[in-house]
């Protein structure tokens, strides 16, 4: 009878052993995004943006950036509808973080078959990162 018990017992165990594993397996798959480091999202970031550059996609270029010309979106968005440049390839160079709520990001843009390479303030405002443009410097 005690080691009837006992059986039972090491097998309830060995059930919530593998149960606890599951849940952390599946709950760790759940939060994989919530663990993507500050560094991960602004590269990420840079890459969107460039892309949209890339393939004139307006309304991602307006959700990425901050454009300082513009006092809103809808005004930014026009403006940037009027753009006639052909980008033909962007390239990240570096990516340096310059306090916890600003990096620089360093890129080079082809267009109208000119190389640039320029330099875009990116800052955390709340809970999102935007990259700034339409500075002076």
């Amino acid at each position: 009878m005690l080691h009837n018990r006992i059986s039972k017992g090491m097998f309830r165990m060995r059930r919530l052993k593998v149960f606890g594993f599951l849940m952390l397996i599946i709950l760790s798959g759940c939060s994989s995004e919530a663990n993507e480091t500050t560094d991960e999202k602004v590269t990420g970031l840079v890459s969107d943006y460039l892309k949209a550059l890339e393939s004139k996609d307006i309304s991602a270029m307006v959700k990425y950036s901050d454009d300082l010309r513009f006092p809103n979106k809808d005004e930014q968005e026009k403006e940037y509808s009027n753009i006639e440049e052909e980008i033909s390839d962007t390239e990240i160079v570096e990516i340096k973080q310059v306090s916890e709520t600003e990096f620089e990001a360093t890129v080079e843009i082809a267009s109208d078959g000119n190389l640039n390479e320029l330099a875009f303030p990116i800052q955390k405002q709340e809970k999102d990162w935007k990259i700034i443009v339409g500075q002076d410097f």
